[in-house]
């Protein structure tokens, strides 16, 4: 049976608004790091994943008075977990348009791959806007372009005529690679997604920096835990690790991590690890993760923002926003000792 945020507050003895404030990461709230720490432990332990449409229709039945519809297409099907990414910048979207009063209308990329299929339309008049979550083939792209006024995306190739708020991906891990470099290491490995763009472009950036890639800790674990656990833990039978694993996000970093420490490696001491994304997991993992914050939920209401402005005033042009991202230093990654570098 599903776990809801009342069962979460229940099991922990906290309300229910705690809960929320503290998946939510709020700034502004007071509670003691163990609280704190129990919450998102139960969290994980019930793999609870936050409906945040259920909560845009929990707000009321208001609806704006100029009927704008706003649809978002993700990755996450109701049968997966949730990703820990996107749906941070889904939290944002959904915030910001239905306490407007604005209807948003949520699909999956597996919903309208079948809606293209079978030649129909995502709803029975074309939506105003539309959101697109990452790399889709173009013959989508077109059907969704179809079935709305304006697109936006938040994540993937540049699309025609579509506005586009967020990090730039292929050079926001050059953060990292940056620090990786001052703390005073040569060689990584490099644990990657199935974008080659990016991968391009941050080999090409290690390489300026002198970081040498090991060639036996290069491998794609496809943005999955359960797989960069498997794969780090062949590895380490037949061949040492070298003393920094880069991963392309948090995710794969934690189960690195798991797969080292249960390997009996001990992290930082013998290697260290990074990740990227900053993820609510990312503090809490078994030792906490060096990473890259990109700030999810403010790219989520920015898209929302500009894509009304868009509607409302026609705007004939798209335009590109990208958001900074910020270095999280945690205890994954220590500088190499004098010894190291002798």
């Amino acid at each position: 049976m599903k776990s809801t945020i009342q069962d979460i507050a229940k099991a922990c003895g906290v309300s229910i608004a705690c809960v929320s404030r503290i998946l939510n990461e709020d700034s502004t709230l007071r509670v003691r790091p163990e609280v704190r720490e129990r919450v998102l432990k139960e969290v994980e332990v019930r793999g609870y994943i936050p409906n945040y449409y259920a909560r845009q229709l929990a707000n009321g039945p208001a609806r704006s008075k100029t009927d704008i519809r706003i649809g978002y297409v993700t990755y996450r099907g109701a049968e997966h977990k949730m990703n820990t990414y996107f749906d941070r910048v889904v939290e944002g979207i959904v915030m910001a348009l239905s306490d407007a009063g604005y209807e948003v209308l949520p699909y999956t990329v597996e919903e309208v791959c079948k809606f293209y299929e079978r030649k129909e339309p995502l709803a029975e008049r074309k939506l105003d806007g539309l959101v697109l979550f990452g790399n889709m083939p173009q013959k989508i792209i077109s059907y969704l372009s179809e079935q709305a006024k304006y697109l936006s995306s938040i994540y993937g190739d540049n699309i025609e005529n579509a506005d586009f708020v967020g990090s730039d991906l292929r050079t926001t891990l050059n953060v990292m690679l940056d620090y990786i470099a001052k703390c005073g290491y040569d060689e990584i490995g490099f644990v990657t997604g199935n974008d080659e763009d990016r991968n391009k472009a941050i080999l090409a950036y290690a390489e300026k920096l002198g970081l040498h890639i090991d060639e036996r800790y290069f491998f794609s674990a496809a943005y999955s835990m359960a797989t960069a656990y498997e794969l780090v833990k062949e590895k380490v039978k037949t061949a040492p690790p070298p003393k920094v694993i880069c991963c392309m996000n948090d995710e794969m970093a934690i189960g690195v991590m798991n797969a080292l420490l249960d390997s009996g490696i001990r992290i930082p001491e013998d290697v260290c690890v990074t990740g990227h994304d900053d993820i609510l997991k990312s503090n809490y993992s078994r030792v906490p993760l060096t990473t890259v914050r990109i700030f999810k939920e403010e790219i989520g209401r920015l898209v929302a923002d500009i894509l009304l402005e868009r509607i409302n005033y026609r705007r004939a042009f798209p335009i590109k926003v990208f958001i900074p991202c910020k270095l999280i230093v945690r205890k994954s990654l220590i500088k190499r000792s004098k010894q190291e570098n002798v």
